[in-house]
């Protein structure tokens, strides 16, 4: 697995951030999260998430990422930071109800956060955007920053030991078949039903039993 770059800091010296930059910054983030689960992280070029949030500058991107891979690792630390904070609010109900050996709960807390997620068009652009990277080449780099969400390594350890135990060493690809599954419906909820929340609430939660049915299929 290939080590992803974390920026260097200059010494000691405070840098004064700049709201201007930061809000530009965000912007190019979540316009790609969008423009990646459309078109894919090959289909979109840095120039065109540059032109898409209405910048001058075609070089916008390069400015604030260097490079395709570290935007792709900033849309992670976008969006993780929230996702594993309320997946320890799930987990912690989970352990107080008793249930840590629970499949079903478990599938919740570690998906039900990121069905929460939607932007500013109602759509689940992080999960389209896992989505799509899943179907590309850049899944490892999903697994590159786990280190830095203990909550969600946990929560996958528990659904681990919740699996039949000749189902463990199909771990890994439950857990994609599974989230492939909640991909699909999440789609299709977003065509189908935009401005129908309620609707689009009753179809996830049946999906997320139906992926914790298929994580907890008997394994010969």
């Amino acid at each position: 697995m290939r080590a992803l770059t974390t920026p260097k800091t200059q010494g000691t010296r405070r840098v004064r951030k700049d709201p201007r930059r930061e809000i530009t910054r965000v912007a190019l983030i979540e316009k790609a999260e969008t423009m990646f689960a459309d078109a894919g992280v090959e289909g979109v070029s840095l120039r065109q998430i540059g032109v898409a949030i209405g910048s001058g500058n075609t070089n916008v991107v390069a400015y604030h990422f260097g490079s395709k891979e570290a935007l792709i690792e900033a849309i992670f630390m976008h969006r993780l930071p929230a996702l594993d904070a309320r997946r320890a609010e799930l987990l912690a109900r989970v352990k107080k109800a008793g249930r840590a050996h629970d499949l079903a709960a478990l599938m919740h807390a570690l998906w039900q956060p990121a069905l929460e997620q939607k932007n500013a068009h109602g759509r689940h652009s992080y999960v389209a955007f896992l989505a799509s990277i899943s179907r590309a080449n850049w899944g490892w780099m999903r697994g590159a920053v786990d280190e830095s969400f203990p909550v969600t390594k946990e929560i996958v350890a528990l659904i681990a030991a919740a699996l039949p135990k000749k189902a463990h060493r199909f771990l890994r690809e439950r857990l994609r078949i599974s989230f492939a599954i909640i991909a699909a419906a999440v789609r299709f909820c977003d065509v189908n039903y935009p401005h129908n929340a309620r609707r689009t609430k009753d179809v996830l939660a049946d999906t997320l039993r139906m992926a914790t049915a298929a994580m907890a299929a008997p394994a010969e």
